[in-house]
């Protein structure tokens, strides 16, 4: 299916702030952002109007309190945030002797440490104060492995997973689903390269079926994002690459009983993100080989599309992408790469 492109680019709004397109809702600058010698701005979280957060690796979380964004002070630098709702909120940072996780509920932080040397959490989710995931990497005797733990209310388990885990997307505490996406230099269980999605019932993982798709020689399935809105609807998305350049994107959704592909073959692109729009539509993040990345709009049977281009910039990539629980409102983070220097900024769409 064609990707009917919006005329106006965002090339104004990475220099000057003003709207991406002159429509009732737009994309806009909302704060610059500084970055660190680990990295610039990450991923983007939120948890309600007055409630946002953006990682930056080695610096404080940013967060929006519903006029500003702000430093968070006194609290450890996380590289990782998962929230399953306001009032509720886990972090992990790193520590070479345990992953360091703390767990805000009822207004007080607790510490709840994963208790394994040398290891590093890639992947959370959690469904309330007594429920959360993380997947990640051990480095052991054996090498480095991966690792699945669940918190279930009194401590920290590890589960066996039949793929390694790369992202999550929580509906309850009964129904978690998860990635496994090795990667082009990365193989799966057994040396297996292939690219699952898995579903938790409550009880055990297990992998569902995905639609038959024809792969070119040496042609991979890689799946970088899934979102689950709530039971019975899902999507994920991702690229069909060759050589670890995208052949074309993949777009999956779950309607209830199995995962279809939707007919749309964006050529030379991989989709990073996928989050709900608030309503009935998606909104997600596109990446091209040498070229700028996009933000990608899913309504109403119709794609669209806004280049996130910038004068004398020849590099723009997309960090995160969420949706605010409730609202249509949306946060996206972007980094710009330029000759004169690299620059980090939070976008809305309101």
């Amino acid at each position: 299916m064609k990707l009917w492109m919006i005329a106006a680019t965002v090339g104004a709004l990475l220099v000057a702030g003003v709207p991406v397109a002159a429509q009732d809702r737009e994309w806009r600058v909302s704060a610059t952002a500084e970055a660190s010698v680990w990295g610039g701005v990450g991923e983007v979280g939120a948890t309600g109007p007055d409630d946002a957060w953006v990682i930056r690796p080695g610096l404080p979380l940013m967060r929006w309190n519903g006029v500003t964004w702000q430093d968070e002070a006194d609290q450890a630098m996380p590289y990782l945030v998962t929230s399953p709702g306001p009032g509720v909120s886990w972090r992990f940072a790193d520590n070479p002797d345990q992953i360091e996780v703390y767990r805000f509920v009822e207004g007080q932080w607790s510490s709840l440490p994963i208790a394994v040397e040398s290891a590093h959490v890639t992947a959370a989710a959690s469904t309330g104060a007594g429920d959360c995931w993380a997947a990640g990497l051990r480095f052991g005797p054996r090498g480095m492995t991966d690792e699945l733990w669940h918190w279930s209310g009194t401590a920290w388990q590890t589960v066996a997973a039949p793929y390694p885990i790369s992202d999550f997307a929580a509906v309850s505490a009964r129904e978690v689903w998860a990635l496994s996406s090795p990667g082009e230099d990365k193989l799966g269980y057994d040396g297996e390269r292939v690219a699952s999605i898995l579903r938790w019932n409550g009880r055990q993982w297990t992998r569902t079926p995905l639609p038959a798709m024809e792969l070119p020689m040496g042609g991979y399935l890689e799946l970088n994002d899934i979102a689950m809105p709530y039971e019975g609807l899902g999507y994920a998305v991702g690229a069909i690459t060759v050589g670890g350049l995208p052949l074309e994107a993949v777009v999956l959704r779950w309607d209830g009983t199995s995962w279809q592909r939707l007919d749309h073959r964006a050529l030379s692109t991989t989709y990073t993100y996928v989050a709900t729009d608030g309503g009935s539509g998606l909104w997600l993040g596109a990446a091209r080989p040498r070229q700028s990345g996009a933000l990608v709009r899913f309504v109403d049977g119709a794609w669209s599309e806004i280049p996130l281009r910038s004068p004398g910039a020849p590099r723009t990539e997309i960090r995160g992408l969420t949706n605010v629980p409730g609202t249509t409102r949306m946060w996206a983070t972007v980094e710009i790469g330029a000759p004169t220097g690299v620059r980090q900024l939070v976008l809305t769409y309101q």
